[in-house]
């Protein structure tokens, strides 16, 4: 999945686990008797077909709740409790401490 990010220059929290370990399985099955000359061709499929679809990162934030009590240090979730949707991604700005 790094590999795959990399080359596309994603951050690789946009691809989905699940889709790429079912991908990667399916091709580890489809190439069981695969020569070792075809591992760049193989490998270069399943990166390209694990691109195919890339998550979309939603803006918003929830606060941090549970539904029940439980033993934890959340607080449980009221009706108030409600999502804030951002018009666009969070910045983040570095400083150096002298």
């Amino acid at each position: 999945m790094c590999h795959a990010a990399d080359e596309a220059g994603l951050d690789p929290d946009r691809l989905s686990f699940t889709r790429s370990l079912r991908v990667i399985r399916r091709q580890v099955t489809d190439q069981a008797a695969f020569p070792p000359r075809r591992l760049k061709k193989a490998t270069k499929a399943t990166i390209t077909e694990i691109l195919e679809k890339i998550n979309r990162r939603r803006h918003r934030t929830y606060p941090r709740v549970v539904k029940r009590a439980r033993h934890n240090s959340y607080r449980v979730k009221r009706a108030t409790d409600t999502g804030t949707k951002h018009d666009g991604p969070p910045t983040v700005e570095l400083r150096r401490v002298a």
